[in-house]
């Protein structure tokens, strides 16, 4: 039974002497009640397959039957992704409806440059010895059938026990091999599994939202999308659990189920990862490899759907709270960001637009404080201010549409088919809408559509889990766990198919809580829940982000500022915007104790916060050309250090000769045209449900291994995998505190409280900051200053960063004027970038350019190209795009600049000593589509920065800053020395107590439990535990009466 609200904040109220916590998450209720979602598990007994007895092979599918009746089945889907499939005896060879696959099997391909398949008709003595499927490229023997997949991979099937392993290519070792093989549950609620063999070294990523460490591998963690109020670090299941592992090994294992489940990455025996789904008749699943994380997610992604372009004013600053009660409000925000110099893109709406938590299910504007909204989003709109609405799946029995949805069945029902009564939902006695029935659907959408005429913008899906699913209802695909995790994907389907047909011209944005595998395409923009305001609700971000992304979901983001509990702390707002503001989505959002809005902050905060806003959209152009990328290939927009790049980098290529590159290379991409589009609504027709893709708006790209030859082929792989090895050392396997901001900017976010200097991890390579243009030598660990006002930003050496003017707003976006920096430096070899850019709202438009930048430093000349394609539409105004090109880190003023060999009007560049920039502009027009610059004499200042030095150890936050009893005290030790003491101090600064530490690497705790060196009860009041010249402050509670 759930604690009652006022228990569960007693320990909270007695800290308003000091701050003001979160009392409630929603008016009138406290934080969510949670169901029993989760059961406790009991060892049950499992059957394996069996021995091989037969196989067969039909329309590109092998087929092996076993001795106890079992059957398993194999089929290539795709260039290195395949489909196995396990049915117990007894069972139909039929598989399950895929929630999340949308991608056709790829047409029986037999030969291609890797495997050449029979000439003539195999010879008898052939398929006597190795059967009569050897033109298909399996061969069986007495222990073994092998399957070639060409380019695809090879499977190997063993027959006694029955199992099977994948291996990339022959000559090389088993990238995955089944332990156990497939298994049947034959006790509990029964179901089916699978195992897989891990090896020593490998990290296992990605299994969705869990505010956990980015390396998963020994844990076991539930596939039960869960909603946790207030949660922080260590919440292992949280909204958007996704049935997907990622190697470093260089394959996904996708478990395409969405029952109930779990998955054992080598808790239970270190060597093995297993899978469990409660209530299967079968398991299916999918491997998907690569030579790259961004190879396999593209493969991944075409198979589950790729995320549609956002609308251009999505990646702006949307500002949110619990809740804007009125028209009124509303342009007051809307006034007051603009008077604070901060930027605005969009208002959301919380559940007060229709009245509050008793009117959840009426789909009406609140006449009170919105008389008028045709007319307040026009208003907003024309100050470049998008409106967004909440809509839960809830219909309050107090909502004026509860007789409608019961009457007409369109909720869940009891067992005897009535309508069912959540009566423990937060908010009071509800119902909740049966998002898998085609009348639910139907009548959905319609108030989406006739509230979208008021001029609504976007979508705020909550509590989409559901958050409160009792398990004796059902629904038109089954009972509660049958369904649950298919419940806020199927929710996000009814917006992205209502668009598709009603408004094909126009993006969809939706802000959703929850989802699963496949939700990307959908436009889900998702959050990680209702995040505690503290220190560690903030650190737990940045792994659910990165794990998200590396499960296909690349706009995973989080309430920035914390959404509630906590007391008001503005060092943990500023923190918290500036990791967001350089994040997938900025959101600012919070319950209404501690203003999310960043004006409503001391001056000091503001100051310290609204340059990174600036930043956010002077880097539009960056951001948005990453949106593109991650439409076309599903990179995430946000990566791990160990992500590597995203293209062929200089070093995979050195080695390879010319007819190496002709044969194997072709920049790792292969054009494949609309085929996206063209699978997509395939798809679409055969399923109803699957929603209709987004039309490329330029031409859609896959990784391909394809070459003309499989010589050229091979040569390549092996250098791709040899940057993958690099890319995965082991210093960037699990780092937790830094990401990727595309392929060239590191960011290194300020977790601690109290921190002004940070230890960063680079990878390999040259860095340079951002802001000081200082030179970093990559492959090892820095300290870095991180003020209050400044957070640590590098960027890759070779890089291009697009920029723009600074705008408040994405609707006064000029695309004709472009700020490029350019990073030149001579270690970086060959480097480019690709700037993308349409009119940022039609779904597929008509016009969109493509602007390739290349740059290249040999002794003291650089050479710079920029080349714009794409497509304009007869009769559209002729392109015209200036190019602004500045490189830092110039010593003096160069020799010469060259445009087309030509020197370069002295008008048309200047060196800036006080800044060390060289400045240049040309401009590229339909007339003159490619600009080639020459920089000679060109000196760069390379000297490596100076107090490098990483701290040894880093004095973290406690699990408690405000205390009465006790609390832990949290340090990391990164290199070995002598141990420092931890000292205690009181508000004066006198010494209060000493603690011995531990000098050796890794996480440490000190457990004080507020007493003196006397073990006398220290007053209450303001302490200071000091370490290493780190200080985190505490405040002691005086006793109780």
């Amino acid at each position: 039974m759930p604690t009652p609200p006022i228990r569960r904040l007693l320990p909270l109220l007695v800290l308003s002497a000091l701050s003001t916590p979160a009392l409630a998450q929603r008016e009138g209720g406290g934080p969510p009640s949670q169901d029993p979602f989760g059961r406790r598990e009991t060892p049950v007994p499992t059957r394996a397959l069996g021995r091989y007895r037969s196989h067969s092979y039909q329309d590109g599918t092998l087929t092996i039957r076993s001795t106890d009746g079992g059957t398993l089945r194999v089929r290539p889907w795709a260039e290195g992704v395949v489909r196995v499939e396990f049915y117990p005896a007894g069972q139909p060879v039929r598989p399950d409806s895929s929630l999340s696959v949308v991608q056709a099997p790829q047409p029986e391909r037999p030969a291609d440059a890797c495997n050449p398949g029979c000439d003539g008709p195999p010879r008898p003595a052939e398929v006597a010895k190795y059967g009569n499927l050897i033109c298909q490229g399996i061969i069986a023997t007495p222990t073994e059938l092998t399957w070639d997949l060409g380019c695809g991979g090879l499977v190997t099937v063993q027959k006694t026990p029955l199992h099977l392993s994948y291996q990339r290519a022959r000559s090389e070792e088993a990238l995955l091999t089944e332990a156990g093989g497939a298994f049947e549950q034959l006790g509990g609620a029964g179901g089916t599994g699978v195992s897989f063999r891990l090896q020593p070294d490998e990290h296992l990523y990605g299994t969705g939202s869990r505010a956990l460490p980015l390396d998963r591998r020994g844990r076991r963690l539930t596939l039960y999308n869960e909603a946790h109020y207030g949660y922080q670090n260590g919440e292992p299941t949280l909204n958007l659990t996704l049935p997907t592992v990622l190697s470093s090994r260089g394959y996904l294992l996708f478990f395409d189920h969405y029952a109930p489940g779990t998955l054992d990455l080598g808790a239970t025996d270190k060597t093995v990862l297993e899978y469990r789904g409660e209530g299967l008749r079968s398991v299916a699943y999918f491997i998907v490899a690569g030579d790259s994380y961004a190879e396999i997610l593209s493969r991944y992604t075409a198979l589950t759907g790729r995320q549609p372009l956002p609308p251009r004013w999505g990646l702006g600053l949307l500002q949110s709270r619990f809740g804007y009660k009125s028209e009124a409000e509303m342009l007051h925000v809307a006034r007051r960001m603009r008077q604070a110099d901060f930027p605005l893109d969009a208002l959301v709406l919380d559940l007060y637009w229709f009245g509050g938590t008793r009117q959840q299910g009426d789909f009406r504007w609140a006449p009170a404080g919105f008389p008028n909204p045709r007319r307040l989003t026009r208003r907003l709109d024309s100050l470049g201010i998008k409106t967004l609405l909440i809509s839960e799946p809830y219909v309050m029995r107090s909502s004026l549409n509860d007789a409608l949805v019961r009457r007409q069945g369109l909720v869940g029902r009891d067992a005897a088919g009535q309508p069912y009564t959540v009566a423990s939902f937060w908010a009071g006695p509800a119902t909740l809408l049966d998002m898998y029935r085609p009348a639910a659907r139907r009548w959905l959408w319609e108030q989406y559509a006739r509230l979208k005429q008021d001029g609504v913008a976007g979508w705020w899906t909550d509590l989409g889990e559901p958050e409160n699913q009792p398990a004796d209802m059902h629904y038109d695909a089954g009972p509660t766990r049958r369904i649950h995790n298919g419940y806020g994907q199927r929710w996000a389907s009814i917006l992205s198919e209502g668009y598709a047909r009603h408004y094909p011209e126009e993006r969809l944005f939706n802000l959703a809580r929850s989802g699963w595998a496949g939700v990307q395409r959908h436009a889900v923009f998702p959050w990680s829940g209702d995040v505690n305001r503290s220190w560690s609700g903030l650190q737990a971000q940045v792994p659910i982000m990165l794990s998200l992304g590396l499960g296909g979901v690349g706009y995973m983001h989080s309430d920035a500022g914390g959404f509630g509990v906590g007391p008001t702390d503005p060092e943990l707002y500023t923190r918290w915007l500036q990791m967001a503001s350089l994040g997938p989505i900025l959101r600012p959002h919070g319950g209404p104790e501690v203003p999310p809005e960043p004006y409503q902050w001391p001056p000091a905060t503001q100051a310290a916060v609204r340059p990174y806003t600036h930043l956010r959209y002077r880097l539009l152009p960056y951001l948005y050309s990453l949106a593109w990328e991650n439409a076309q290939t599903g990179t995430p927009l946000a990566r791990p250090l160990n992500y590597g790049a995203t293209a062929v980098q200089a070093d995979v290529e050195q080695g390879l000769s010319a007819e190496e590159l002709a044969a194997g290379l072709a920049d790792a991409w292969q054009e494949t045209g609309n085929w996206q589009a063209d699978t997509a609504a395939m798809s679409a027709e055969a399923r109803p449900d699957a929603a209709r893709a987004q039309p490329p708006a330029a031409p859609t790209w896959s990784w391909s291994t394809t070459a003309s030859s499989a010589w050229g082929a091979e040569k390549l792989r092996a250098n791709r995998r040899q940057a993958f090895r690099r890319d995965n050392a082991p210093a960037l396997a699990d780092v937790n505190d830094q990401f990727f901001l595309g392929p060239n900017l590191l960011v290194a976010p300020v977790l601690q409280p109290g921190q002004r200097r940070r230890n960063v991890v680079l990878p390999a390579g040259t860095w340079i900051d951002f802001d000081s243009h200082e030179t970093l030598p990559g492959g090892q660990t820095v300290g870095r200053p991180a003020p209050l006002h400044h957070l640590p930003l590098l960027v890759r050496a070779g890089a291009f960063v697009p920029l723009t003017r600074y705008r408040p707003s994405t609707a006064l976006y000029r695309p004709d004027t472009l700020q490029v920096q350019y990073f030149a430096d001579p270690a970086a070899g060959t480097t480019s970038f690709t700037v993308y850019d349409d009119d940022g709202h039609t779904a597929a438009p008509a016009a969109y350019q493509l602007l390739t930048l290349q740059g290249v430093v040999a002794g003291a000349q650089a050479r710079i190209t920029a080349t714009l394609t794409g497509l304009t539409p007869p009769g559209a105004a002729p392109t015209r795009r200036v190019v602004e090109l500045l490189l830092p880190r110039v010593s003096v003023a160069p020799a010469a600049v060259l445009l087309a060999g030509q020197p370069l009007p002295a008008e048309a560049w200047h060196y800036d000593a006080a800044t060390r920039t060289l400045h240049l502009r040309f401009t590229l027009t339909d007339a003159s589509r490619r600009a080639s610059l020459t920089v000679q004499g060109l000196r760069l200042d390379r000297t490596p920065a100076r107090h490098l030095d990483p701290d040894a150890l880093t004095l973290e936050a406690p699990t408690e800053r405000t205390l009465r009893g006790r609390t832990t005290l949290r340090y990391t030790v990164h290199r070995p020395g002598p141990a420092p003491t931890l000292r205690l101090l009181d508000s004066r600064g006198t010494l209060v107590r000493t603690m011995p530490t531990d000098a050796t690497t890794g996480a440490h705790t000190l457990a004080w439990d507020a007493r003196d060196a006397q073990n006398r009860p220290v007053p209450g009041g303001v302490y200071w535990a000091e370490l290493a010249g780190q200080r985190q402050r505490l405040v002691v509670l005086p006793p109780q009466p």
